[in-house]
């Protein structure tokens, strides 16, 4: 992003309607064990009834941390883009070909869990429907009970991702129509004022000004000599 938000300000400009701004403190996705989902005879189903806010804090100003990776680090990462399933028994099976010397399994793993892992943040299962039949959506969520309306809903499994700001927020997903009424009831009761868009299905992509764009999205350019 650009030392300063004048950039930012002037391209939110170029839109015929007020922005309305959310960063993302913190992201939530969807998990596959998540709480109201639920699989029954080769489904994956959602259950609303199962949704639970357990989490009302307000998200906090990230701190910026840098993970060093070392030569194990990289091993498995490469891995894991070769296929996502592989397993850490392989990695260790591979290290004496790729690193010339066999590394553990349990120092694997404790390098999957304390580096991999957070860098391998929000590469997950998404699960889409026709667009035709079942509208992609953005939920825009204002108000105290924003943060924890938004980790609640991507409980289902078809919430896709939870931007969550302090008492504002943004979920996109693909929510059935029978469900939204039943969830704006529930939303009734709490401390929070939604706004819904639904996406309309196109090829028609808007694009803008490349010389403001370049501005806020930093390039590095390669010369191949």
């Amino acid at each position: 992003m650009p030392a300063e938000d004048s950039a930012i300000a002037e391209w939110l400009s170029t839109f015929e309607e007020s922005a309305l701004t959310v960063r993302a403190l913190e992201r939530k996705w969807w998990r596959t064990d998540a709480l109201a989902t639920l699989y029954r005879d080769g489904w994956v189903y959602g259950d609303v009834e199962a949704v639970k806010m357990t989490d009302k804090s307000q998200p906090v100003f990230p701190v910026k941390k840098e993970v060093e990776l070392d030569d194990k680090d990289v091993l498995l990462l490469w891995a894991k883009f070769r296929w996502p399933f592989a397993s850490l028994r392989e990695a260790e099976r591979e290290s004496v070909k790729y690193l010339g010397r066999r590394v553990s399994h349990q120092v694997l793993s404790w390098h999957f869990r304390n580096h991999v892992l957070k860098l391998w943040a929000g590469n997950r299962v998404w699960l889409y429907a026709d667009a035709q039949q079942v509208p992609y959506r953005l939920i825009y969520l204002e108000g105290r009970d924003a943060p924890a309306v938004a980790r609640a809903l991507v409980q289902l499994p078809w919430f896709h991702t939870a931007y969550i700001d302090v008492e504002r927020a943004v979920v996109s997903g693909q929510p059935p129509c029978a469900s939204m009424p039943h969830l704006y009831r529930v939303l009734g009761d709490l401390d929070v004022d939604v706004l819904e868009f639904v996406m309309e299905v196109s090829m028609v992509k808007w694009v803008p000004y490349f010389s403001l764009l370049s501005q806020i999205v930093k390039r590095k350019e390669v010369v191949n000599a």
